[in-house]
């Protein structure tokens, strides 16, 4: 027992300090565009309590769509039940895998429907918009797999970890998709969730591992 302790412990300290790295470096460059993107008195007055619940309110059927799959697939899909990856186990012109086979259209349509009810309850309570909490559903999917893309192209095989790119590939295409079809996005929240995503996603991941959702802490 204590050494299956110290093996996680071992996993904690060295997952901590390898993400820290890149997020810390990640979040100057972020401050940086978005202090001449916004100007310093717009920015300093962003990091307020009230704008930091309304940026989480505001992102939450895209988390919920991106994090279902996960739960979808131990909880509520049978191990005998086949799934079916998006892209049909085909190869890209670089002979790999083009999203992997951890994408099925289970995934995809299971994360979409949590993200559409996350929106529907949220507008029952006066917190948010149908169409617009399904678009940023929409397009957190769209923009996982478009990361999933990416690190097959760079030689990243499913399930290993691409610190900033695997946690915030969903924000970015949410955030494509909400200015294509609303045209519009209010940067200080979406700078308050580039900010604490990461962080929110780092623990949540390890949280499902020690939980044994998930085969890796990442």
């Amino acid at each position: 027992m204590d050494s299956a302790f110290t093996a996680i412990d071992n996993v904690r300290k060295a997952l901590l300090s390898s993400f820290l790295v890149f997020y810390g470096f990640y979040v100057f460059v972020l401050l940086v565009l978005f202090f001449f993107t916004m100007g310093p008195k717009a920015l300093m007055n962003v990091f307020t309590l009230q704008h930091v619940v309304n940026a989480i309110i505001w992102i939450l059927p895209a988390y919920v769509a991106n994090g279902s799959p996960v739960v979808i697939g131990k909880f509520f899909l049978s191990k005998n039940i086949k799934r079916h990856p998006i892209d049909f186990n085909k190869r890209f012109f670089d002979g790999r895998e083009i999203f992997g086979k951890n994408k099925t259209f289970e995934g995809f349509l299971g994360g979409l429907a949590a993200g559409c009810l996350a929106s529907l309850i949220l507008q029952y309570m006066g917190l948010h918009d149908l169409a617009l909490g399904s678009l940023l559903a929409l397009g957190a999917l769209l923009g996982d797999l478009v990361g999933a893309f990416i690190k097959r192209r760079i030689g990243i095989k499913p399930g290993d970890p691409a610190w900033i790119l695997d946690q915030v590939d969903f924000l970015i295409g949410s955030f494509i998709l909400q200015f294509i079809f609303f045209g519009d996005l209010d940067m200080g929240l979406a700078l308050i969730a580039m900010v604490i995503t990461p962080l929110i996603h780092i623990l949540t991941n390890f949280a499902a591992y020690l939980l044994k959702l998930k085969n890796v802490p990442w």
